[in-house]
């Protein structure tokens, strides 16, 4: 029994000075944080250090032998170099500067060091990563939406383009939009939409079908868009922005042709959309097929929806072969058409105090059809007039000629 337990206690006490042994060396522990977290190219940061010994005894002759970087980190000068030593539980703190280049892409990059230390005369060696988050600022835009303006209680396709001005792609964004007061809503779909994907340096236009409210007052109406995405890092990012659509403004008319007698032509003027228009004027410009005798504009006055008025002037057609460009083929047949629409333009004042204009052409197939049928005339009756002095001519010259020759005959 003896003989057994000489052995056990030697193993026990060897196992004991080994344990006594580790626990005796320094042990260097090394923590990271960067600042700014997010990096942007071409911007400088800091990269804060803390080492710490967390064994039993000092930890000599610390140094960062060699510190490696990704392409797209330039470190500034004192990365390397001695750090003295530290006792056991003590921890020291050292700044590092860097600069990110310019054309750094978005996404981690890593700096790597070498530190040694030693106790007495064993040296060992730790190799912590750093990670610096680069990501491109703003990365997607609201940059247009269209159309920009919208009429009460219309209903409509509203498109919103959005860009991607990083340098990487962007996944599974997603679009929030909101209308103050509810003037604008989704029509058939909610406001959240998600994005399937989104290039570097490229657009993505989004297409949503929309109600405006039949009892919006016209003005500016701002809409709040949100875009949430994870960049290539991981990080999520919110960009909270606001844009303008108009409600009201423009509006339509409808132009026809209610009479002409006589050279004069009166022309109905109905305002055929959804908002009031003030200080209505229809004009006669100048153009191939018509010229206006007396005063070429006309003053209307204030139209609601629905409402309509008149307006007369006194034109004349001009000759069809006047003001219209010579065919390159001489086989091609006119186009009548275009001689028969008379070009009218409307100006008025829309409900956000805009001087607008339009442009409408109305057929006056009649007008010009009876201009014509004058022309034709008079052109009949000048050939019937030389027709018959010829004609009488002929005769005299015949009855001189008879005349003559009985004479002669009758000697």
């Amino acid at each position: 029994m003896r003989k057994i337990m000489i052995p056990i206690s030697f193993m026990l006490l060897t196992l004991l000075m080994t344990n006594l042994a580790f626990a005796a060396e320094p042990l260097i522990q090394s923590t990271f944080s960067t600042n700014p977290i997010t990096a942007s190219p071409g911007s400088d940061g800091y990269i804060q250090m803390t080492l710490k010994n967390a064994g039993t005894v000092a930890a000599n002759r610390i140094t960062i032998s060699y510190v490696s970087f990704d392409s797209d980190i330039i470190p500034s000068a004192g990365w390397t170099g001695d750090l003295s030593s530290l006792g056991a539980g003590d921890s020291t703190i050292s700044l590092f500067k860097f600069h990110v280049s310019e054309r750094a892409t978005s996404g981690l990059h890593t700096v790597t060091f070498y530190i040694d230390y030693g106790a007495d005369y064993v040296t060992r060696t730790i190799n912590p990563n750093v990670i610096i988050n680069v990501q491109t600022p703003s990365t997607l835009e609201l940059t247009s939406i269209n159309p920009s303006s919208l009429n009460p209680g219309e209903k409509r396709s509203v498109t919103f383009t959005i860009t991607n001005e990083g340098s990487s792609p962007i996944t599974n964004a997603i679009f929030t939009w909101t209308s103050s007061g509810n003037t604008i809503l989704p029509l058939g779909s909610g406001n959240r939409v998600v994005i399937p994907a989104i290039g570097a340096n490229s657009y993505y236009n989004l297409s949503v079908d929309v109600s405006v409210s039949p009892d919006a007052t016209p003005g500016i109406y701002p809409l709040n868009t949100v875009l949430q995405y994870t960049d290539k890092s991981g990080t999520s990012q919110t960009i909270n922005l606001t844009a303008g659509i108009e409600i009201g403004g423009e509006t339509d008319f409808d132009v026809s042709l209610q009479e002409a007698t006589a050279g004069t032509v009166t022309l109905s003027v109905a305002n055929i959309g959804v908002n009031p228009v003030t200080s209505v004027a229809i004009s006669i410009p100048q153009q191939d097929m018509f010229s206006v005798t007396g005063a070429s504009s006309v003053f209307l006055g204030d139209l609601n929806p629905g409402e309509y008025t008149i307006a007369s002037f006194t034109l004349t057609s001009r000759n069809v072969t006047q003001g219209i460009p010579a065919r390159t083929n001489a086989s091609q047949p006119r186009n009548m058409t275009e001689g028969n629409l008379l070009k009218v333009e409307i100006s008025y004042t829309d409900t956000t105090g805009s001087r607008q204009k339009v442009q409408k052409e109305v057929s006056v197939t009649g007008l010009l059809s009876t201009s014509s049928g004058q022309r034709t005339t008079q052109r009949s009756n000048g050939l019937g007039i030389w027709l018959y002095v010829i004609i009488g001519a002929v005769a005299i010259i015949a009855i001189v000629v008879y005349l003559k020759f009985f004479r002669r005959k009758k000697k």
